[in-house]
């Protein structure tokens, strides 16, 4: 009996094609269900900030006219908001910071400095060229762009303070943003 069990056992080698889609299919059932263990959606949730605190507190400590839209452009929403030590300038210099993301995750940000112009300018452009100038809400702009990452921006200085409205939004929704800032009170 052990003698006919022998035979009847497969040698080495000389497996079916049977026996190989049964272990092709063990392996397969096995990454399906870790992919269905692991699973998670791939999109982002991008918290909207309230950043009427942010604001106060810039208002109150700030040297300088700290700048807001009037109102949140529609289809964006506010991401970061906050008053911080600048890291591109001496110490003591602030940077007021409001950041927007929009549908299509197109991103817009607003960025005033009393820190060292050449370094925030640098910095808040992505090292872009400026090329020209333009009058926006009545004062000069320089528009500057960036190919990688891609960056567009507009820059105003007035004394030791610098602005910038800078993203991935297209000219025109820059330009309007802009337009839509005011002194925060």
């Amino acid at each position: 009996m052990v003698e006919q069990n022998r035979h009847m056992a497969k040698k080495r080698g000389r497996e079916t094609a049977y026996d190989m889609v049964l272990s092709l299919g063990a392996i397969l059932a096995t990454v399906l269900v870790v992919l269905v263990v692991s699973w998670r959606p791939k999109h982002e949730l991008m918290q909207s900030v309230d950043f009427q605190s942010a604001k106060a507190n810039a208002i109150a400590t700030s040297s300088w006219p700290v700048l807001v839209p009037k109102e949140i452009p529609e289809g964006l929403s506010v991401t970061s908001a906050r008053l911080e030590a600048e890291s591109y300038g001496e110490s003591g210099d602030t940077r007021w910071y409001l950041g927007f993301t929009g549908e299509n995750n197109e991103f817009v940000s607003l960025w005033q400095s009393d820190g060292t112009f050449s370094k925030v300018k640098s910095a808040s452009t992505n090292n872009g060229t400026c090329s020209e100038e333009k009058i926006i809400a009545g004062s000069n702009w320089e528009k500057c762009e960036s190919a990688k990452p891609e960056t567009r921006a507009f820059v105003k200085t007035e004394g030791e303070l610098i602005t910038v409205v800078s993203g991935t939004a297209d000219w025109a929704s820059l330009e309007e943003f802009i337009n839509s800032l005011e002194v925060a009170k």
